[in-house]
């Protein structure tokens, strides 16, 4: 059975628009190339008014892979920790 990984970054609030564009440009266009990864999705929360409905983080990352060990792969890849690395500074927080 393949896992969905998904996280939810919270960004500070003097995070610029063109920065978290940045992000989501680098999620679809670089973490995508990582070997073990099927597909990956990006994008904002639509701001569903419901009890439920979480609308305070600013961009989502949902990702495919095969197995435990395709989900530990990335997590190591350098791709990944470069793109934590680049962009870690804007969160407030992340989950996953």
């Amino acid at each position: 059975m393949s896992i969905l990984h998904s996280v939810f970054f919270y960004f500070k609030p003097e995070t610029e628009v063109a920065t978290i564009e940045a992000q989501r440009e680098a999620i679809l266009g670089q973490l995508s190339t990582i070997k073990t990864v099927k597909w990956v999705k990006a994008g904002a929360p639509f701001g569903i008014e419901r009890d439920v409905v979480d609308n305070e983080y600013g961009m989502s990352l949902h990702l495919e892979v095969e197995s435990k060990a395709d989900l530990d792969a990335y997590q190591t890849d350098p791709t990944h920790l470069a793109f934590v690395g680049r962009f870690k500074a804007n969160w407030v927080k992340i989950r996953v």
